[in-house]
């Protein structure tokens, strides 16, 4: 019987280069990013095996390659990828929510971050 369960990444923190102005995409900023995968672990919990599971340090690998390999202006684009590829690259996650933090944006208000949450599921991504 399956048994559906989120497996969550929280707070991992990223320097990445995105953002519309020039300094940003020149001096990077810093990011969080809170991921949570939902797959089946109903095979994960019968063996005890990691081999059944989503590797936490693979997750946080891949995230922190497409979130910094590809430099994007908005936030929200950057995102969008960072979802897409985790559902490319882990075929047992049937839907990810993806929440990412920009800690210093460029505005002159004092507040701790602005970002973006969006949940893709694998129907939604094709």
């Amino acid at each position: 019987m399956p048994i559906k369960a989120n497996v969550i990444i929280d707070r991992l923190e990223l320097h990445a280069y995105h953002g519309w102005h020039k300094h940003e995409g020149e001096f990077g900023q810093p990011y969080t990013i809170n991921l949570e995968l939902v797959t089946n672990v109903a095979r994960a919990a019968d063996t005890d095996h990691l081999a059944d599971a989503l590797d936490y340090g693979a997750i946080v690998a891949t995230t922190k390659r497409i979130f910094t390999e590809t430099r994007h202006k908005l936030v929200e684009s950057a995102a969008v990828a960072l979802a897409r590829g985790l559902l490319a690259e882990f075929p047992a996650v049937e839907e990810v929510f993806v929440h990412v933090m920009k800690l210093k944006p460029p505005i002159p208000e004092r507040i701790a971050a602005a970002g973006v949450s969006l949940r893709l599921s694998r129907a939604g991504a094709a």
